[in-house]
């Protein structure tokens, strides 16, 4: 189970000006191939996204636009 994927989480860290991680982001499905993987789960991935957010810029409830 994954709530978002590690493209969006590239797209995310790119819209926050944060450098590209020292390991690859790779889909879990290479990751674990033949292994039942279900996600995207939609209803939390703007959860996820506005920790990675806060975690980045110290700031709560700060939007890419800002």
């Amino acid at each position: 189970m994954y709530i978002a994927s590690s493209e969006q989480l590239a797209g995310w860290l790119g819209a926050l000006g944060v450098p590209a991680p020292p390991v690859r982001t790779l889909p879990v499905r290479d990751v674990a191939p033949g292994v039942v993987v279900e996600g995207l789960v939609p209803e939390l991935v703007e959860e996820v996204h506005a920790l990675h957010r806060r975690f980045h810029t110290g700031k709560v409830g700060v939007t890419d636009d800002d």
